[in-house]
């Protein structure tokens, strides 16, 4: 499991609100995109807080370096999106949500009750800052202890 830390810059003009409202296509955007393995992340609040910081402090020096030299370092290319492919990917999220939201509407008051129970909880849970114990890593500790 990891973390994917993105930063986006636009080549030419940084697009407004507006602009994204409007649909207002940037000319070029520049992405750069770093992995981070979940066992670099401190566990701690203070180390989290400090890795943040440096964090950010890391992708101001990208966007600084970026607007220094036009792109980021050790930059790539991506070839030309195929319409088709975007067509493809558009219809099935569309299908995708079409399907789960069917049933949401128009199933038996016991799923609409479930529904409401699930988005309590996850409100309650987030509110209360409630953290059950990973799963995945509970069992990955026992399937070790076995091994030994």
């Amino acid at each position: 499991m990891a973390v994917y830390d993105v930063t986006i810059a636009y080549k030419d003009q940084c697009l407004t609100f507006l602009d994204n409202l409007l649909g207002v296509d940037p000319s070029k955007v520049h992405m750069h995109i770093r992995c981070i393995p979940l066992k670099e992340i401190p566990k701690s609040e203070k180390e989290t807080v400090d890795w943040l910081m440096n964090t950010f402090l890391f992708k101001d020096q990208l966007l600084s370096n970026f607007i220094a030299d036009g792109q980021f370092p050790r930059q790539g290319t991506e070839g030309e999106l195929s319409n088709l492919k975007c067509l493809d990917n558009c219809g099935v999220v569309i299908a995708l949500t079409g399907l789960f939201i069917y049933p949401t509407i128009c199933s038996s008051i016991w799923f609409k009750v479930y529904i409401g129970l699930a988005c309590i909880y996850l409100a309650s849970a987030s509110y209360f800052d409630i953290r059950p114990s990973p799963v995945l890593g509970t069992i990955k500790e026992m399937l070790q202890t076995k091994n030994l």
